[in-house]
């Protein structure tokens, strides 16, 4: 029996308990002598006869909304600079010097050597390219060789205001391989399957000398080309246009010309 009650006992019980009895046997007395105000007045050994055990846990609570974010940190302090590099190497001058001809470097041909340090490099003159797999080398183009088979050099002309015939020289500067026959030097005023170029962008088929001119403009008549030496059309190294003034004994012209050896 005392064992259901002191479940029902509690702290809070216990002092309503005694305030409700001191109220009723004289409460002036006990205000001043008995009042309990703490649990420290009261011994321990009752205090642990009276505890009761521990209730469960509560639910948890709902999930509190974000604070506010905190204030930025100030800037921190630049950092010490860095220690400078050391100087970098020295760097190394090009020497260059003349391969001449006969050099093993290039041949035949001469050049220039250049050397950076321990590296060394050679540029040699141009050359002709090789007359098929087992061909000959032939010379430079511009250090007084022959202009290639299939390649083409060209150039411009002019005949002034005369009375009488006159003659226009059309040198190569570069010599060909062989002469021009006179049934291969043509004087274009449209283009042809031998000559297909134009006053602007002259040219001519392989073994072929075209003479181009604007036509209309022409005061005069082309008579025939005539070779500097003998013969007709043109040698190696060029050829001549002879022109005959019109009624009026006017005479004048100017265009461009192409040679393909």
């Amino acid at each position: 029996m005392f064992t259901k009650i002191r479940k029902r006992l509690s702290i809070t019980n216990v002092l309503l308990t005694i305030a409700l009895v001191m109220a009723m046997t004289g409460g002036a007395f006990a205000a001043s002598k008995y009042v309990i105000v703490s649990t420290k007045q009261i011994s321990p050994k009752v205090l642990k006869a009276l505890q009761g055990k521990q209730g469960p846990a509560g639910a948890k609570g709902d999930t509190g909304a974000p604070g506010p974010p905190g204030v930025p940190g100030e800037k921190g302090a630049p950092g010490v600079p860095g220690t400078p590099g050391g100087p970098g190497a020295p760097g190394e001058n090009v020497a260059a010097k003349e391969v001449k001809i006969g050099e093993t470097a290039c041949n035949k041909l001469g050049g220039s050597e250049f050397k950076v340090g321990a590296s060394t490099t050679f540029a040699c003159n141009g050359k002709e390219g090789k007359e098929g797999s087992e061909g000959k080398e032939g010379s430079p183009w511009t250090a007084g060789g022959t202009l290639p088979v299939g390649k083409t050099e060209t150039g411009a002309w002019s005949v002034g205001i005369a009375s009488i015939p006159a003659i226009v020289a059309v040198s190569f500067n570069i010599h060909l391989p062989k002469a021009i026959a006179n049934t291969h030097a043509h004087f274009v005023t449209t283009a042809t399957t031998e000559c297909p170029g134009s006053v602007a962008e002259p040219t001519a088929q392989s073994g072929n000398l075209c003479v181009y001119t604007l036509g209309p403009s022409l005061k005069g008549e082309f008579a025939e080309f005539i070779e500097m030496q003998a013969g007709s059309g043109a040698t190696v190294a060029g050829g001549a246009m002879i022109f005959i003034p019109n009624a009026k004994g006017e005479l004048s012209g100017f265009g461009t010309w192409a040679v393909t050896a």
